[in-house]
């Protein structure tokens, strides 16, 4: 659902108003826990798979429709597709002979308010009736008469004397096909091929779409851009993937001043793959994709173990000051300091239960990220421990 003054990409329209070719939808919302589907299940009904097409020509862009279509049929994970339009309005075009049309005393106006008379019919008279609106009645050509080139062409004109020509005499008809709406972004026509899924993460979907696709075989006038959530999926991750390493950096550098030291600020960086197992075993037992919600829980999981693992580091040390052997020293920092990692890692899962089973309201969204913090502080903090 959108509210917005303009337009948004993926959007025909947006407003109200009422007419041959629009609907209404009611849409009435019920509480979360007295519906059977999640956020997740109501994702997977609407067209998360978004491909623009952009053209200066409606031929090429239908054409090339056609192409992304039956490439999208072919790609894995995909139930059904869809597109913004078609070329299935028939059109009429009127080419007025104006010298002609001269020599009758006729000029392209007369011509196309005869036509429009005939083929659009004129109010002749009204129908009173009793306690209601009155009935306009109209009069027009028949339709039998009116949806064919060569029936066009032999319509009567009355000319400027009084008399009565064919159409044929002083314009030549032609038919086409063109979409029934028009859509432009950047001064070019535009045509959007939508997809829908099931289970199959999008970028999965889309990456198998490009294996599938051979660009190579679209018109020279279409350019291809694929929009839609898999655009804001892949400008998200790039923009968390910059914040996770510049976190990683921030902390080596820190703990390297802090240890004076690069060995020990390397030895506790690389707890943080440890938690990868946890993090990947959990997304997939409770059937949630690596969002941006798991990806801001992976950041708040680094932060956590490398915690852990400064705590252990940083008493083994002490024990090797104080004259144990390497090896002693660690062993002695596990039974010692197991009690409040094994504390802080289970305290924060507890915390984040109800954000990964998204029984709070506004937190089904978020339970991405409990699911990452619980899964990987539980297993990394484990494999910590022993490695």
């Amino acid at each position: 659902m959108s509210t917005a003054v303009g337009n948004e990409a993926g959007v025909l329209s947006i407003g109200s108003g009422a007419g041959p070719d629009h609907i209404v939808i009611t849409a009435t919302y019920v509480n979360r826990h007295q519906r059977s589907a999640t956020i997740w299940d109501i994702e997977h009904r609407r067209a998360n798979i978004d491909i623009m097409l952009s053209s200066p020509s409606f031929a090429a862009l239908s054409k090339a429709g056609e192409l992304v279509e039956q490439a999208l049929y072919k790609t894995g994970g995909v139930v059904s597709v869809a597109r913004t339009w078609d070329m299935d309005k028939t059109v009429y075009n009127l080419a007025i002979d104006s010298k002609r049309a001269a020599l009758y005393g006729l000029n392209s106006g007369a011509i196309t308010s005869q036509l429009q008379q005939q083929l659009r019919g004129s109010m002749v008279a009204t129908l009173p009736a009793v306690n209601s609106i009155d009935y306009g009645v109209r009069l027009w050509l028949p339709q039998t008469q009116r949806d064919r080139i060569a029936q066009l062409s032999t319509t009567l004109i009355t000319t400027a004397s009084g008399d009565k020509i064919p159409l044929a005499a002083v314009a030549q008809i032609s038919s086409g096909l063109e979409p029934s709406i028009i859509n432009r972004e950047g001064l070019n026509y535009t045509l959007n091929v939508y997809g829908s899924r099931e289970k199959a993460a999008i970028s999965h979907i889309m990456d198998n779409f490009d294996q599938v696709f051979d660009a190579d075989t679209l018109p020279t006038s279409v350019t291809m851009e694929q929009v839609g959530d898999i655009k804001q999926f892949k400008n998200s991750a790039k923009r968390m993937a910059s914040a996770i390493g510049f976190a990683v950096i921030l902390i080596f550098f820190t703990l390297i001043t802090f240890f004076d030291s690069i060995k020990i600020p390397v030895m506790i960086i690389f707890s943080i793959p440890l938690t990868i197992i946890g993090v990947a075993w959990t997304l997939l037992v409770m059937d949630y994709h690596v969002a941006m919600p798991a990806m801001m829980g992976f950041i708040l999981l680094s932060g956590i173990i490398v915690n852990n693992a400064i705590l252990l580091i940083h008493f083994a040390q002490e024990q090797i000051a104080a004259g144990l052997s390497p090896k002693n020293a660690m062993l002695e920092s596990i039974r010692i300091r197991t009690r409040p990692v094994l504390m802080t890692a289970f305290a924060v899962a507890a915390g984040m239960l109800p954000v990964a089973m998204g029984s709070a309201i506004g937190l089904e969204r978020l339970a991405p990220l409990g699911a990452v913090a619980i899964g990987g502080l539980l297993i990394g903090t484990l494999l910590t421990l022993i490695f």
